[in-house]
């Protein structure tokens, strides 16, 4: 994913947890501080729209709860602590030969794109102001995941 210019950071989870066991670019480890943050506390805004409270963030079942269903945890869908907003959630997306979901998730001038093979997790974040965008993250994300499914993952 990163290799072909599509996307700066990426990440493999396992579906039952949701937790990114694999992330790129690998050298110095620099993925992981791109994809995962461990737990911690954010203030959220309520439904009012006026209340803040203060809530754990766990990155994982947020990621695990987005891509089955298509909505975010009360706490928000949050990756490598940035807060990410879930703008289209595609639950049967065809991708080659699979019909997979896939998530669409952006924030300021960036996003993420996630897809599951039904066992595995693949996230691909892209950069606007790194000559990225959403159409190339995706095709990146489905060719792996393709590649995943053929393999039997």
């Amino acid at each position: 994913l990163i290799d072909v210019g599509a996307c700066y950071a990426a990440g493999l989870a396992q579906l039952e947890d949701g937790l990114f066991y694999a992330a790129a670019p690998v050298a110095d480890d620099a993925g992981w501080g791109f994809i995962f943050k461990d737990s911690y506390k954010e203030h959220i805004l309520q439904p009012d729209g006026e209340t803040e409270k203060e809530m754990d963030i766990w990155e994982g079942a947020g990621l695990k709860m987005a891509i089955e269903t298509g909505k975010k945890p009360d706490w928000g869908l949050w990756l490598g602590g940035k807060k990410y907003n879930i703008t289209s959630f595609e639950p049967d997306l065809k991708c080659g030969d699979y019909t997979l979901p896939v998530l669409f998730c952006q924030r300021p001038k960036a996003g993420v794109v996630i897809c599951s093979t039904g066992s595995q997790i693949v996230a691909g974040f892209y950069d606007d102001e790194k000559g990225q965008n959403a159409d190339n993250c995706q095709k990146a994300v489905s060719d792996l995941v393709q590649f995943l499914k053929d393999k039997g993952l």
